[in-house]
């Protein structure tokens, strides 16, 4: 159905993300450790545990969380951006990679749920046309 490969790719990217990135960024930040890894652990375990899964229902479901999360971010972004002017500050771009591994999540699950509903009409297409060459015959 989908490349497994891909979901596992996915998979160790979102752990990567959560339990390196996120302690390195948030000690670049604020020089504390695991304040942002909770976060991310909150955010990014749901997707984290549905690409693990890898079936089309998780893939949908992690798509729709992807896409809140990513529309939260972009909240929390842009008001940063808003409020700080000329002068951001690090505090604004503290969310960038958050809002970044969100995207992420929600692009590639919108194209792989995009994809096979793709296949699945073309299958349903070439199986009504040899039915109506059948009933033709």
């Amino acid at each position: 159905m989908m490349e497994r490969s891909l979901e596992k790719k996915l998979f160790q990217l979102n752990l990567f993300f959560i339990f390196i990135f996120l302690n390195t960024w948030d000690y670049v930040i604020n020089r504390t450790f695991f304040n942002g890894m909770l976060i991310g652990l909150v955010m990014f375990t749901p997707s984290t545990f549905l690409w693990f899964v890898g079936k089309l229902r998780a893939v949908a479901l992690m798509t729709l969380i992807s896409i809140f999360e990513f529309i939260i971010m972009l909240i929390f972004v842009a008001e940063g951006f808003q409020l700080g002017g000329a002068a951001i500050t690090i505090k604004s771009v503290y969310w960038i990679p958050y809002f970044v591994m969100a995207g992420v999540n929600m692009a590639v699950g919108l194209k792989i749920y995009s994809d096979v509903k793709e296949r699945a009409l073309k299958a349903k297409k070439k199986a009504n046309q040899e039915d109506n060459i059948q009933a033709a015959s």
